[in-house]
């Protein structure tokens, strides 16, 4: 390890990771999808944690899904992925390879097909390891066979599908590709290049990262995850395992910053909101349009042109849309059919053998903050008295042995209440609160009610203020 801290220590002490990354991606042939690479490198590192966050590439054929996913692959070491361009059914039960704390990458969804491999695959995301029993023709006869395979591994597919199986799509951070015309003019610059065939990228600092970041300490903590689960609308099922990825991702950015994060008594890293900052900035429409509060700006796009068109024409067309939007047919055409699934789109047309009919559908959805902004987070990390408009504004408490009332206005959890210790200590069954203890005087437990011990006082139970 003392060799790989050599060779990438200069980048393990870079203050913003993720821009110096970002920097190098024109410069491997990456151009216009910076958010895409920037996820995918952040979803990678997360094989070394014990939870490990999967994601789908989604797109057009030609879109460039592959080609992104492999370039980010290149600035990890072979050792941290298995990538296959296919794969039977049976393989992924039998194959010798180990994958603990590894991606399997699977290129264009292949080796997914089969139910039995979906649900292999499932059970190796879920529970962390596959336990498959069958059984062997043997001399003896036929023998069960218990075949094992360890985890944790970490799922990255690339598809041009809209959606993989039920089961699968709930597991995995769904990121697509860009179809417009704009981008499509940057990747033909790009392609024109002569200094991608000139000077190839030296990937060996990158590579000697992640080498390093094998060893050492890999824990993240991150304080203000509870405040986030409370801020954080709970408008879709999905949304449990998004907020598992999305603090996954968090914890990735901060491990990447191992050298400038500070330590927990336990040694652990500790994210900082620079940290949840930059995540919430990458993975913010990928996962409302996941969850369905938004949809993306190409679907958007699309609706409004069979909307315009359909001032003006009876018939609504895939050619007509894809002639409004200025793009070709069958990108327009997956656009439409994700428009369709969506429900803002119908399809009059009941023979799949002739053109689609569309009519406007249900209305596009208006804007909901998933993820709060870092202004508001902050605001309720750091004890702001700025409260959500259903708990009013509150100040803060004066310190311990005031006449005044003794009240508890807890900082880590933002609101004023009438017992001495705030929801995140009492759900612990902590009646020491060290953030508030300032207002407090001694705290105990007697019988089932907290008890309240003011120096001027006896100790008195409190009821929450109305």
């Amino acid at each position: 390890m003392a060799v790989a801290w050599q060779n990438c220590e200069t980048l393990a002490k870079a203050p913003s990771f993720l821009v110096r990354f970002e920097s190098c991606l024109p410069l491997v042939g990456v151009v216009g999808e910076s958010k895409i690479a920037n996820l995918l490198y952040l979803v990678i590192t997360t094989r070394l944690f014990e939870k490990i966050t999967s994601a789908a590439c989604k797109g057009p054929s030609a879109g460039g899904k592959s080609y992104i996913t492999e370039r980010v692959l290149s600035f990890f070491p072979e050792s941290a992925y298995y990538a296959l361009s296919g794969m039977s059914e049976h393989a992924l039960a039998y194959s010798q390879e180990p994958l603990s704390h590894r991606f399997l990458v699977l290129y264009e969804a292949t080796g997914l097909s089969s139910d039995f491999a979906s649900y292999l695959i499932r059970s190796l995301l879920s529970e962390g390891r596959i336990r498959y029993e069958t059984v062997e023709k043997t001399k003896e006869g036929m023998q069960p066979v218990l075949i094992e395979r360890e985890g944790p591994t970490g799922l990255l597919v690339t598809t041009t599908l809209i959606n993989l199986h039920p089961e699968n799509e709930t597991r995995l951070l769904s990121l697509t590709v860009s179809d417009s015309s704009v981008q499509t003019r940057k990747i033909f610059f790009a392609i024109a290049d002569p200094d991608l065939e000139t000077e190839p990228f030296d990937f060996s600092e990158w590579r000697a990262l992640q080498t390093w970041l094998e060893s050492g300490e890999r824990r993240v903590v991150v304080p203000y995850a509870r405040i986030l689960a409370d801020m954080v609308p709970p408008v879709a099922v999905r949304l449990r395992r998004d907020f598992s990825a999305v603090l996954s991702l968090i914890k990735a950015h901060a491990l990447l910053h191992r050298e400038s994060r500070k330590r927990d008594e336990n040694g652990r890293i500790v994210a900082t909101l620079e940290d949840y900052e930059k995540v919430r900035g990458l993975a913010y429409e990928f996962i409302s349009e996941s969850v369905g509060t938004t949809v993306s700006e190409a679907i958007r796009e699309s609706v409004t042109a069979v909307k315009t068109i359909a001032e003006f024409e009876q018939n609504i067309t895939v050619r007509l849309v894809s002639e409004k939007l200025c793009l070709d047919k069958s990108a327009a055409s997956r656009r439409i059919r994700k428009a369709i699934a969506g429900g803002y789109l119908r399809n009059l047309e009941t023979n799949k053998h002739k053109p689609m009919k569309l009519e406007l559908g249900d209305p596009l959805p208006e804007q909901v903050e998933l993820l709060p902004r870092v202004e508001d987070l902050e605001a309720r990390f750091r004890g702001c008295t700025v409260a959500p408009e259903t708990e009013g504004v509150y100040t803060p408490l004066p310190p311990q042995g005031s006449e005044e009332s003794p009240f508890l206005f807890c900082k880590p959890y933002g609101r004023r209440l009438g017992v001495e210790v705030c929801d995140f200590h009492r759900e612990r069954n902590d009646p020491k609160c060290k953030r508030c203890e300032h207002h407090l005087g001694k705290v105990e437990v007697a019988g089932k009610g907290l008890k309240y011990n003011e120096k001027k006082s006896p100790a008195t139970t409190l009821q929450p203020e109305i």
